[in-house]
């Protein structure tokens, strides 16, 4: 006995029945030599019916013309041209049939008077033919309208053909019908799984459940809202919070089942097809409310019916239910009588419940419903594409292959996955992965990497070679521009872990490029789920950009126009990696020095860069100024101080020439300070620059009253160390020092006229104008003010940390009584002078209570107060002085901590670097005894003895932002063991008498560093 059960239209022997009429309840459908465990996939159209079995082999009933065999209408019999290949899928239309190869071939027949069967005229077809245009693209599932045809193909690609009346091709509009298949350019790059064809309309799935349709619209089909046909494919929308798992297409309705069990449905609901309890259409999707108690397993639609499958379970012994709703005007939903139409769901009668069997899959005829039994409860059929990767399978295929040593089928497996743009947008997302991609791209990043790493272990160097044409050819033209949805996004988070994107060949720029053209709003998509991946994903994409870059720069090329193309590469990579700084400035994922290129300071002449960048040319790396070590930008403002003293100096000298006939200027900005008024003479002889504010730019030389010395630097160094540490102590009334982080803060309650804040500003400036360290122990927040940065929380951490403390303790509160229990206000309460004084920090925020919805609100006005507003006189002074002195293009180009480091320099080294960079002169080298035991005794000091020994010896106990090694630091032999060592500060020069023994060389080094303080030549 047969396992297959049928029901509905049987007037042209489409269920296997002599005579006319219709069944009105489930019978057997009987198929000579075929049990119902070997059907695959039953499909039906108007006037015949066609079965395709598990071993690949097509019966068909029903009108004789169409059933592409000779012979009877009934019973079902096999399509004997077929018998030479295996048969895949199938699917049939009004009264014309597509049945698919295992090699992906097509074969179709039928009328033909639209081009449905994809052959020129004549107007029928009478027995399976070859399809021609699509020999060589691989098919894997087809879907039939009345007449049109869809085909979905193993690299995602969709093609069409046949009548164009509704726009239901999804191509050009104008053409009424076409005879050949024609790719729906549209949903080029997009993952579809899954496609369906209604009489005039259609749907296709993509892996993450996203629905696109289009065509005929004249019922609401579509589901977008409205009643206009749609000539392409459009995403809808409303159904974008579910994960949709299957989609059918009926006459003029549309049914969808989601990943949790749940069906919507829409469009012409004349004969209650939609289930809705009504006959009314329905033009967006709307739930099944009677099915909410179960959950459907499987969906099928018919002209103008619906059936549903819940699950069979064996383990709990749960039996499948079969639910039908809409026409059974031919008896298609089994009740045992004709009705125009049952709008409600309805369970069919229940007479499968035999011994040992279970329902296992529903198809949908024209008008025809079947039921499939088997004893195995799993189904056979499934018309979705499959796309999901299997790791272990990928691993086990890979090391098989590589150890036949024939790159060719290598290729050929990989370039199967990775040989389109759709497929890289589909391997490595999970099943019912989320429909909304806002937050997330879907695809499981850990199981991609891993893919990645195994196709770089690939040793064969011809493997490679071959790939990077794959990508060439098949990848890299199409990367998508046009974008419908954000699955087509994910080849771009995909290909940059892929081995061949730059070796043996670097399409890094084209990659690049397609990057840049992406529209704004799906370029932000794509960068918020950049800044959402692990950190060594993050790190891996900036690498990929700055090798490329590095590629370019030693590839010098002598061909103008290749230099120039090559000049634009880069400018591309750029352009990208300036996208994901941009990223790492708001997410801090990465420390800034990852975007770092080091080989810049060799491949690069800086001078040259910068003149370029003044001077407005293309591709200058000044425009990406975190491509530049902190060194090499330091070396950058120094050529840009360098070049604002000389045009200084030269302007006056102009000036002189044209007022008085003769030229006698100063080169150097001098100022000259005694000891015991440092701060009032520097001050007064800073004041009376006031009006000629240009001459501040001049180089700086500094001169103690009372010593000597030549300024080589050494003697800016102190009076900026001096100068720093009297006007930035707390004793002086302009600055405070946080007993936490102990920095220096602008204090919020001084009586210093803001101009002195200003003349501080500009000593600041000019100690990095001159490329001078002082030990300013300002936070990193004060240098993100001076780039115009916003100041966090974070931020706000590094000086106030106790205070931050309890912001974090707010935020992380979660309870709704937050304004019960914590009973704040957007206000604070200063200390002022001994009185406590209640201060808004909002306009009327004493009478604004903080509650668990506005609490960030309050935590970024409390840092904004304390950062910015409270300090704002005494800053903006600050910082007017300061800019004006120091600011420009490159100054801005620095990071806040590279900043910090540029103004006070670097307090983390290693001391014992210390020795590989010293020179020794007058008879002492590094082998001699008392070097020897000078640094053996060195490197016994604790670390504050240390830094003490460096300031009696440099000036400061910081390095450069260079690096130790821009120091140098010489020691040389003076005669005299009874003299305390000397230190020449302006030269880091180091007098060290020979000292006999280790004691007597501590207690002198010792009393030297101790109590010595000014310069001085021996």
């Amino acid at each position: 006995m047969s396992n297959i059960w049928c029901c509905g239209r049987a007037s042209d022997g489409q269920l296997g029945i002599v005579g006319n009429g219709s069944v009105l309840e489930l019978n057997h459908l009987n198929i000579k030599g075929v049990s119902g465990d070997n059907i695959r996939n039953i499909c039906g159209g108007k006037r015949s019916t066609v079965v395709l079995t598990r071993d690949g082999l097509l019966y068909t009933a029903g009108q004789a013309e169409i059933l592409g065999r000779p012979g009877d209408n009934t019973p079902p019999a096999i399509v004997p041209s077929l018998e030479v290949f295996t048969i895949k899928s199938v699917a049939c239309g009004e009264d014309h049939t597509v049945a698919v190869t295992s090699s992906g071939a097509i074969c179709t027949w039928g009328f033909n008077s639209q081009g449905q069967c994809g052959h020129p005229p004549p107007q029928f077809v009478q027995k399976p033919t070859l399809l021609r245009p699509l020999i060589g693209v691989k098919v894997i599932h087809v879907s039939c309208g009345a007449r049109h045809t869809l085909a979905l193909c193993e690299g995602a690609e969709v093609f069409s053909w046949g009548d164009n009346s509704f726009g239901q091709l999804g191509c050009n509009p104008d053409v009424k019908n076409c005879h050949t298949p024609t790719r729906v350019t549209v949903l080029d790059g997009v993952p579809i799984t899954q496609i369906s064809a209604g009489a005039n309309h259609n749907g296709a799935l993509t892996v993450s459940g996203l629905l696109f349709m289009w065509g005929s619209n004249s019922f609401g089909q579509l589901g977008l809202g409205d009643l206009m046909r749609r000539p392409t494919p459009r995403l809808v929308h409303l159904m974008l919070s579910h994960c949709i798992v299957s989609v059918c297409c009926g006459e003029h309705h549309t049914a969808v089942l989601t990943s949790k069990g749940a069906v919507f449905t829409w469009g012409d609901g004349n004969y209650g097809q939609l289930g809705h309890g009504n006959t009314n259409q329905q033009i967006v999707p709307r739930q099944v409310q009677e099915l909410m108690g179960d959950k459907i397993d499987v969906i099928s639609c018919g002209y103008n019916h619906t059936i549903a499958m819940t699950s069979s379970r064996e383990i709990d012994d749960v039996t499948a239910k079969l639910y039908g709703w809409g026409s059974c005007s031919s008896g298609q939903l089994g009740v045992g009588r004709v009705v125009h139409s049952i709008p409600t769901p309805t369970i069919f009668t229940d007479i499968w419940t035999e011994a040992d069997n279970f329902l296992c899959d529903i198809y949908c005829g024209g008008e025809q419903t079947f039921v499939r039994f088997s004893k195995q409860n799993r189904r056979l059929f499934n018309n979705t594409r499959s796309c999901d990767l299997s790791e272990e399978k990928f691993r086990s295929t890979l090391a098989d292959l590589e150890e036949l040593n024939d790159p060719t089928q290598l290729v050929s497996y990989t370039s199967q996955l990775f040989g389109n743009v759709a497929n890289i947008n589909s391997l490595f997302v999970p099943h019912n992965t989320p429909a909304d991609l806002s937050e997330g791209s879907g695809i499981d990043m850990i199981r991609m990497r891993k893919a990645m790493s195994q196709l770089r272990a690939v040793k064969h160097p011809d493997y490679h070679k071959a790939m990077s044409e794959v990508l060439e050819n098949n990848v890299m033209p199409h990367l998508p521009s046009n974008i419908v949805t954000l699955e087509q996004l994910r080849v771009f988070c995909v290909l940059p872990e892929f081995p061949t994107l730059y070796y043996p060949k670097d399409f890094v720029p084209q990659f690049s490029q397609a990057i840049l053209e992406l529209p704004e709003q799906h370029l932000k998509a794509l960068r918020n789920w950049w800044s959402g991946y692990e950190v060594s994903y993050f790190e891996a994409l900036i690498s990929v950009f700055k090798k490329s870059i590095y590629r370019s720069l030693v590839n010098r090329l002598h061909d103008p126009v290749e230099n120039t193309k090559r000049l634009k590469n880069m400018e591309k990579c750029l352009k990208v990696l300036a996208l994901l700084n941009e990223i790492n400035s708001s997410k801090e994922i990465v420390p800034y020095n990852v975007f770092y290129i080091h080989e810049l300071t060799d491949q690069l002449d800086l001078e040259e860069d910068y003149r370029n960048w003044i001077e407005h040319r293309e591709v200058v790396f000044c425009k990406y100024p975190f491509v530049y070590t902190a060194g090499a930008k330091a070396k950058l403002l120094k050529i840009d101080a360098n070049q604002q003293m000389m045009k200084t100096v030269q302007s006056i000298a102009v000036n002189q020439f044209l007022n008085r006939g003769q030229i006698s200027i100063n080169p150097f900005l001098e100022l000259k300070v005694r000891r015991d008024n440092l701060i009032m003479d520097t001050l007064r002889q800073i004041q009376e620059y006031k009006s000629r504010p240009y001459l501040l730019k001049k180089p700086l030389k500094v001169t103690f009253a009372g010593e000597e010395g030549y300024d080589a630097g050494g003697v800016k160094k102190e009076l900026f160390l001096l100068l720093m540490k009297e006007l930035l102590s707390p004793d002086y009334g302009m600055f405070t020092i946080d007993p936490e982080s102990r920095f220096v803060w602008f204090s919020e309650f001084s009586f210093e006229h803001t101009s002195n804040y200003h003349l501080i500003g500009v000593l600041c400036g000019l100690a990095i104008y001159n490329s001078t360290i002082v030990d300013i122990n300002f936070p990193p927040a004060l240098y993100k003010k001076l780039l115009k940065k916003p100041v966090t929380l974070n931020d706000f951490a590094k000086l106030h940390p106790v205070q931050a403390n309890t912001l974090r303790q707010l935020l992380a509160y979660k309870d709704p009584d937050l304004e019960k229990t914590m009973c704040l206000t957007f206000s604070v309460t200063r200390d002022f002078f001994g009185e406590l004084e209640e201060v808004d920090i909002v306009p009327n925020g004493r009478s604004k209570s903080v509650t668990l919805e506005n609490k960030h609100e309050y935590v970024r006005a409390y840092v904004d107060y304390y950062m910015n507003k409270v300090v704002e006189a005494q800053y903006e002074a600050f910082a007017h002085g300061f800019l004006y002195v120091a600011g420009g293009k490159v100054f801005e180009a620095f990071h806040a901590e590279e900043l910090m480091h540029m103004v006070s320099g670097m307090q983390d080294f290693n001391f014992k670097d210390l020795e590989s960079i010293t020179e020794y002169q007058n008879g002492y080298h590094a082998d001699h005894p008392v070097i020897k035991l000078f640094w053996e005794m060195f490197h016994e000091m604790d670390l504050a003895t240390k830094k003490k020994f460096l300031i009696f010896l440099t000036g400061s106990d910081r390095i450069p932002i260079h690096g130790i090694h821009s120091i140098k630091i010489i020691i040389q032999k003076v005669k005299d063991n009874s003299r305390l060592p000397v230190a020449h500060t302006c030269f880091n020069v180091l007098d060290l008498p020979p000292y006999p023994n280790k004691e007597m060389m501590r207690d002198k080094i010792l009393t030297a560093i101790m109590n010595t303080e000014g310069f001085g030549l021996v």
